[in-house]
């Protein structure tokens, strides 16, 4: 892998158009009403243009040296994935341009581009094919994308009998071993075991010293710190912040105290004159807020409120999977918040529950005043989404003894066996 140059971003935009243009309507209807909208239409609407764009990015530009790891950061709905979007050349964009050169290489999602019903063998071809790598060459390098994935003897096992965690060495392996010059990454760098992720990351280090530039974008605030060089801070599709990673990482979680908007979601009553939901974030069984949550270990959602009053609340929560509800949950009793200031509801969710698939969380807190028989509910719908991953390593099995882990949950039960009685 050679050095190809930086990446550099000038005034990057993407707009899309909200369906509320009277052009795109088909029928105005009849009536003075329906005649009101034909003379709107043949004159133009007074309506404010701007009001039907909405800027996903909006001006943004920066600079990336070979070699750097940049972490990309930033609430929901602050562009993150329409840049990574624009880079990977899924969309274009609405204004600004990229320049730079060489091979971009996707791994966004645990799997993406695997076909489940071919072989490991199989899926590192075709997707070496999809990134315009001969087949010849990718044969050469078979054997060392196997002994990084250290797979090579269910090489030719469908993938789909893989656990997440063999899915996730593969899909690394690959494409680490495309020799890309632009790597996009997101959680996918920061799930695993702490053996795995440092073998990523010397792998990623190894690859910048000889050029590479990696975007990675997470939500775990350490892995950030610990994994990148550079990190740039995106808010409402503009760059409000771009430095050294401590720096740009406090000055963002500052934010998330200081500014209300920081976490204010668009859907949803998020703040009553009792209290306001703050945030909400996962977090791992040591208290360390993450982007993806391990199935073999506790992991916490935790609901950031504002109390104005004292007042008793209730957390409740909705755990979602290709927009099914899995399951909703409520707290059974009130608890009680004495004084105004800053708390926070915590809710568990189990070991050995959630299977190999991603996940949205709609949260809720309902709210009591003493002597009043009035409850008032507070809603943020899709307030977190994440990957479930299982890292075990039990290996995979031939398809005659594998269960395919395709379910919403993936729960650990106790079988036992007893004799029957049979009636005499």
């Amino acid at each position: 892998m050679s050095s190809q140059g930086k990446l550099i971003v000038e005034d990057l935009g993407k707009r899309y158009r909200l369906d509320r243009a009277p052009v795109e309507r088909a029928d105005t209807g009849g009536g003075w009403r329906g005649a009101l909208r034909r003379a709107r239409d043949w004159f133009g609407s007074t309506e404010d243009p701007a009001l039907r764009d909405f800027w996903a990015l909006r001006s943004a530009s920066f600079e990336v040296e070979p070699g750097t790891i940049l972490g990309v950061i930033g609430p929901n709905g602050a562009g993150k994935s329409t840049l990574l979007k624009i880079l990977a050349r899924v969309t274009p964009p609405t204004e600004g341009r990229v320049r730079g050169s060489g091979r971009v290489v996707s791994l966004l999602e645990l799997g993406a581009g695997f076909n489940a019903d071919l072989t490991a063998r199989e899926n590192v071809i075709m997707n070496a094919a999809m990134h315009g790598m001969p087949k010849a060459e990718v044969m050469e390098r078979m054997g060392d994308i196997l002994a990084f994935a250290e797979i090579d003897q269910f090489l030719d096992q469908p993938v789909k009998y893989f656990s997440s965690g063999m899915n996730l060495r593969l899909a690394f392996s690959v494409a680490i071993h495309m020799n890309p010059q632009i790597l996009l990454a997101d959680e996918i760098l920061a799930v695993g075991d702490l053996v795995f992720q440092e073998r990523c990351l010397e792998r990623v280090a190894q690859a910048g010293r000889e050029g590479l530039i990696v975007l990675f974008v997470s939500h775990d605030m350490d892995a950030i710190v610990r994994v990148c060089n550079k990190v740039i801070w995106l808010n409402k599709g503009t760059v409000a912040s771009l430095g050294e990673p401590e720096e740009v990482v406090a000055e963002y979680q500052a934010s998330v105290w200081d500014n209300s908007e920081a976490t204010r979601y668009e859907r949803g009553r998020q703040e009553s004159r009792f209290c306001s939901i703050r945030g909400v974030k996962l977090l791992s069984a040591a208290g360390k807020e993450i982007g993806a949550a391990p199935t073999t270990e506790d992991v916490f959602v935790r609901i950031d409120l504002e109390a104005f009053k004292r007042v008793s609340v209730r957390g409740g929560l909705d755990l979602l999977a290709k927009n099914q509800l899995v399951f909703r949950a409520q707290a059974t009793e009130w608890l009680e918040i004495l004084e105004p200031g800053m708390y926070s509801l915590m809710a568990r969710i189990p070991a050995h529950l959630l299977a190999d698939i991603n996940y949205t969380v709609n949260v809720s807190v309902t709210t009591l005043r003493e002597g009043q028989a009035r409850e008032y509910t507070l809603v943020v719908y899709s307030a977190l989404s994440f990957m479930a991953y299982n890292t075990a390593t039990e290996g995979a099995v031939t398809s005659k003894g594998k269960l395919n882990r395709t379910g919403f949950v993936s729960p650990r039960l106790e079988w036992t066996v007893e004799a029957a009685h049979v009636p005499a």
